[in-house]
Formats: structure tokens, C-alpha cells, sequence
């Protein structure tokens, strides 16, 4: 059997025996005028091919996920506008599912349950909408034009396991999304794009962007994860996204901002248990049951807000509600001038501590009355960068720089002030990880940076930069020397400063199981996976390499296969993955999969490319050594597994 990876494409038409006895004629003339004109050609324009016509439904092959998004949403966005003339009860409308899977091929036609997804995604998908899988999604990244609305991991017909599903926001639906609206993606400039074409590192170019994806700020993807289960160890709370009254787009960052920088404040105490800013973030827009939120995300407090912010006028409204009895602990209006801004924040944190009563450290007394600038300019200027840095978009080079320019203001606006040093720090090193690795000038800087933000204020994020400096899982190549103590010495205090923060806690994990740790790293990790239920895909990085590292390869393969899952097209996640089937006496697979980080790999190399047929395991002890710095127990164990799995000793 002929085996491939293709985005696929299920389409069928709503009620459509209801239609034809309603209107046989019109009906079968109006779909007979929308696949000539509008069906097909889409399909022609986006490259897709199609597989089967079932009546009233198709199937369809993509070259990729974003050509079969983007096909969907020309057929949705347009055919409404082409029906308005026709009676509600009489219009066509399409269902549209669509998976990123595996397919067997046989002559013209495909099977398998990469088909079977996608069908049974487009029996849930709303009329007129489209669902995609997760695989679908962790794919798109800003590459197609639109908001994906997470659906949890659904159960759906003749399928065991339940699959993770997104709803592509249509230019129909409400504004308010779970994901703003980015701009297509560009990694570089054009100069620089054909000067990397004309050297032959393009593909490195592309390569390194994509590992940036995984280990950055904690990507907001989405995820559904289980509900959580309640912790009743410490007082725990959950700050939803404060509702923009401005009524003005722009000023959504300000409330985002605001509602951010309480839960970081909340994060630097270690009595508490926090919930992730993207975790509690995904009630946005959303019609919002408190008590179930707090069931959903395990927490007895729930805080809920609104911002309006008008000239130089702030209101904000803030509630805070005890899920156990049900009751608002309080609820208030402050009013101010944007002047006030700080003190308007410091009253709201401090009416949480007051009904929490965590028990307070010196050092987090101090730093929770430590003000970080009394410019509100600068403040504004920095909740803007804050807010392009936390999304997606980030990874986009007109987002990344406008980010870097908004944390410039605010220096510029306040020279003493830490975080937008730490913010400009970040978002350099965001650019250096997934947009132009070749920047030396950048790299340098983002260290500088962080050094300069830490002289004037100790704070999480530099130090979180700085551990760059010694270790990055996916950007080994860019490192002479690594010194893996140093890299974790730094999280240690970046987890100091934020105990609550999760992805200081997944990263801390990643480098603890390279010194020789595991146990400790697998701790941190279900510590990091409470407080974000809503994790992204790099966190089964963090809990499968520890697995592994602990000699337990059977509890690492889950975690590993969702990681090399989510990111089909890197590397990496499959070397570990290599190790961990060899190790569980899978050694077929492990070969195989050690051949494909091997040709993944070989992209890396132009000269490479060319290669046809059978690939060759050219692993060798000596890459893998020189690629990742590892105690010598763990590194005994990865390499006899990769030796299981074909690895060669030379």
C-alpha cells in the first residue's frame, strides 16, 4: 500500500433531501451553477484535487492544510452573499471538515483515518462552517486569514479516541474570536530572502523558523485539555480576559494589559495557585458561567472585569466571585484618569490578596509594591509590545517588529523601565529563534538586554531570556559551547520570581532532565499542565523527554508521539521518539523514525536535497553528542536507544 500525509477535504451540502422536495428544480440548477462557478474553480485555484463526488457531498486532496483552509473559506465567505435572494428556508449551504492525516492510496481514490476524520468533522461542523482537526491547526500558524475557536476534544462516530476540532471563524460570525486575525506570515525581507536562496540556506532559513514555534512564550493554540480538578492546597484563581468597553479595536491591548499584568502580579507569589494567562484567556468573548469556569479550570476564585477607557477618563469594573459558595466576594467600580492607571491596578490585586489571604514572603511583599514605571505612556507603549509578543502573530516580522517599537517607546518614554527592557529583550530573541537565526547582531542584543533589564529590576522574563544564552532544545546549531547548569540556574531564578508561571516551569523541566534531574523535571511538569490546561504542544516535549531520561520509555511514547504529532514537519521530536520506540522493543518503527529525523535533518544541508530513493540512517554517535549536552546517565540511556534504532557509532 501506498501511504501519504495530504489535508483532506469533506464537503456535503445541509438538508439536502428537504431542498429537493422542497424545490427539486431550483435546487439541483442553483448547486449544478455553484460547482461550475464557484466550487471547482476554488478547488482549481488552491490546488486541490478531487477524489470522489458522493451525490450531494465531495471529497477532496490537498497539497496542504493552509491551500484547503483557504479554499473553504473562499466557498463560505462567498456562497451566502449568492443565496440572500433565495427564501431562508430554501438555501444551500455547505458543511466543510478538513484533517491533516495520513491516507492510503489506491489508484485514483484514498482511505484510511485521515479520511475518516475529516467526514466525520464535517457531520459537526455548523452549516455553512468549517471544522478542522487539531493536526489541521497546529499547522496554520498566521498562514490563512482567520479566527479558530477551540471545541475541545470531541467524540465523534465510529472513531475510539476523541479528536481534537477547531470552528474556522467565518467574516460572518461575531467579531470576537479566540484568536485575533493575524497577517500572512513573512520570515524575511526580500533582499535578505534572495541573498539566503542565492547561498543555498533557505532551507535552514525555514527550518529554524519552524523549531522557534515550540519553544517560545507559551503559543496560545487553543489546546482543550481534561477539566481541572479543584486545588484546595493553596488559594487558587483564575483572572479572565477583561471586556473592552471603548468600543474602539485598538484599545483592546489596554484591557488585555491590565488584565495580564494582575495575573503576573498574582504569579509572583508562591501561596497561590495561578491559572495561565492563555488558559483563562479562551473565555473571551464568550458567554461565561462562572461556577463552571471554576470547575473547568480547577479553581475556587474566579476574577472577571471590564475596562473603559476613554481620552484621558479609566473605569474599570471587577467582580471577584468564590465558586464554592457561589457568592461574589466583592464586586467594584473604580474610576480614574489615565494617570491613575497604577493605583487603579494596585487596589484590584490588592482586594484579591485581601479575600485570598496567601501568606506573603518578604521578597513577594516587596516586589508586589515595587512600581514598575509611573509613566503612563511608557505603560501603554509596553502593554502594546506585551500584547504582540503574547499571540500568535508574534512570529510574524511586521507584528515582531512592531512589538520591538512599542517596547523602544517605552524606553524611550522611561529609561528606568525594567519590563520593557525584558519585553524588548524577549521579542529579540523571538525574531533571532523563528525569523532570521543568522542575526549574531540580534542575539547579542536580546543578552544585552536582559542584563541591562535585570541592573535596574530583577524580573522573570530576562532571566528566562538569558537561559538562551546556554541551552535551547531546537536551536542547537546556533550554540559553540553548552552549559546546561547555567541554563538552569537561570530558570531557578526566573521560578523564584514567578513561582505560578508555567511555561518558566515547562522550560525548567526540558533542562533539568538534560543535567540529570528527570524526576524533578516530570514534577514540574504536571505543575506547569495544571496551571495551563490550555498548554501547548511543546509541554509533551517537556513530559516525554523526561519520561524518557528516567529510563521509563513506555510513559514517554504518548507524550512524545503527540509532540512529533503536532509538529510533523520538524526534526527533533523525532529523535527522542526514535529512542523511546527502540527502547520499548519497537525497533521497526524506531528505525523508521530515526530515518525520517535523519532526512528532515538533511535539509539542513543543500547538497543534500537532491538525494532520491531509500534514505540512510546517517546518524552518528558523534552528532548527536555534539548536539545536545546531557549527565551520563541520561546520555547513556538516549543513545542506546537511538543505537537500537540504527544509530551509527562513529
Amino acid at each position: 500500500m501506498e501511504r501519504r500525509l495530504s489535508a483532506i477535504f469533506a464537503a456535503d451540502m445541509v438538508g439536502y433531501s428537504r431542498l429537493i422536495e422542497a424545490d427539486e428544480r431550483g435546487t439541483l440548477e442553483r448547486q449544478k451553477t455553484y460547482r461550475q462557478t464557484l466550487i471547482n474553480p476554488a478547488f482549481d485555484r488552491h490546488h486541490g484535487r478531487v477524489v470522489k463526488e458522493m451525490g450531494d457531498g465531495v471529497l477532496v486532496e490537498f497539497p496542504s492544510v493552509v491551500e484547503a483552509v483557504q479554499c473553504a473559506l473562499d466557498i463560505q465567505n462567498t456562497l451566502p452573499e449568492r443565496e440572500k435572494a433565495v427564501p431562508e428556508d430554501r438555501r444551500i449551504a455547505y458543511r466543510i471538515g478538513i484533517n491533516l492525516g495520513d491516507v492510503v492510496v489506491d489508484d485514483d481514490d484514498i482511505y484510511g483515518d485521515g479520511v475518516n476524520v475529516a467526514a466525520r468533522l464535517e457531520q459537526i461542523a455548523e452549516p455553512g462552517g468549517i471544522c478542522i482537526s487539531g493536526t489541521a491547526h497546529d499547522t496554520l500558524n498566521t498562514l490563512v486569514e482567520a479566527g479558530y475557536q477551540s471545541l475541545g476534544e470531541v467524540h465523534v462516530k465510529n472513531i475510539s479516541r476523541p479528536i481534537r476540532a477547531y470552528k474556522v471563524v467565518l467574516r460572518s460570525d461575531d467579531e470576537d474570536t479566540t484568536v485575533p486575525q493575524p497577517r500572512p506570515q513573512r520570515l524575511l525581507s526580500r533582499p535578505r530572502w534572495r541573498m539566503l536562496v542565492g547561498l543555498g540556506l533557505l532551507p535552514l532559513v525555514l527550518l529554524a523558523g519552524a523549531w522557534g514555534i515550540l519553544q517560545l512564550l507559551s503559543l496560545p493554540q487553543n489546546n482543550a485539555r481534561t477539566a481541572g480538578k479543584l486545588n484546595d492546597q493553596k488559594p487558587s484563581i483564575a483572572v479572565l480576559p477583561f471586556d473592552d468597553l471603548s468600543g474602539d479595536e485598538d484599545q483592546v491591548y489596554f484591557a488585555d494589559g491590565l488584565a495580564e499584568d494582575i495575573i503576573t502580579d498574582l504569579s509572583k507569589i508562591s501561596g497561590l495557585f495561578v491559572i495561565a494567562r492563555n488558559t483563562s484567556f479562551q473565555y473571551r468573548g464568550k458567554s461565561k458561567d462562572l461556577a463552571k469556569v471554576s470547575r473547568d479550570l480547577g479553581v475556587r476564585y474566579v476574577l472577571e472585569g471590564s475596562v473603559r477607557k476613554s481620552a484621558d477618563k479609566i473605569r474599570i469594573n471587577a467582580q471577584l466571585i468564590d465558586a464554592k459558595s457561589g457568592g461574589h466576594v466583592w464586586a467594584e467600580r473604580y474610576d480614574g484618569s489615565a494617570a491613575d492607571i497604577f493605583t487603579l491596578q494596585d487596589i484590584v490585586t490588592s482586594k484579591i490578596l485581601e479575600a485570598l489571604k496567601p501568606a506573603l514572603t518578604s521578597s513577594e511583599k516587596q516586589a508586589l509594591h515595587t512600581r514598575k514605571t509611573l509613566n503612563p505612556d511608557a505603560y501603554d507603549a509596553y502593554l502594546r509590545g506585551l500584547r504582540l509578543i503574547s499571540e500568535r502573530r508574534r512570529l510574524d516580522v511586521d507584528s515582531n517588529e512592531a512589538a520591538q517599537e512599542a517596547f523602544e517607546e517605552a524606553i524611550r518614554l522611561d529609561p528606568d523601565y525594567a519590563d520593557a527592557y525584558a519585553g524588548l529583550g524577549w521579542a529579540k530573541w523571538i525574531y533571532i529563534e523563528s525569523i532570521n537565526i543568522f542575526d549574531s547582531s540580534a542575539r547579542e542584543q536580546a543578552f544585552t538586554l536582559a542584563r541591562k533589564s535585570i541592573e535596574i529590576r530583577d524580573n522573570a522574563l530576562a532571566h528566562r531570556t538569558l537561559a538562551r544564552e546556554h541551552f535551547s532544545l531546537l536551536n542547537y546549531w546556533i550554540f559553540t559551547t553548552k552549559k546546561m547548569d547555567l541554563a538552569v540556574e537561570e530558570l531557578e531564578k526566573a521560578r523564584q520570581l514567578q513561582p505560578n508561571n508555567p511555561d518558566i516551569l515547562a522550560d525548567l523541566s526540558i533542562a533539568l532532565s538534560f543535567t540529570g534531574q528527570p524526576e524533578k523535571a516530570l514534577k514540574l511538569t504536571r505543575e506547569a499542565m495544571e496551571r495551563n490546561t490550555n498548554h501547548p504542544d511543546w509541554y509533551y516535549a517537556a513530559s516525554g523527554i523526561a519520561h524518557l531520561m528516567s529510563n521509563d520509555p513506555q510513559r514517554a511514547l504518548p507524550d512524545l508521539r503527540k509532540w512529533s504529532a503536532s509538529q510533523v514537519s520538524y526534526n527533533v521530536p523525532y529523535v527522542f521518539l526514535a529512542a523511546a520506540l527502540a527502547l520499548s522493543g519497537k525497533l521497526d518503527e524506531a528505525n523508521e523514525t530515526l530515518a525520517r529525523f535523519d532526512k528532515l535533518s538533511s535539509t539542513l544541508s543543500p547538497a543534500n536535497q537532491a538525494r532520491e530513493g531509500p534514505f540512510e540512517i546517517r546518524t552518528s554517535t558523534y552528532a548527536i553528542k555534539r548536539k545536545w549536552s546531557m549527565a551520563p546517565e541520561q546520555e547513556d540511556i538516549f543513545l542506546k536507544g537511538l543505537r537500537l534504532a540504527g544509530m551509527k557509532d562513529n
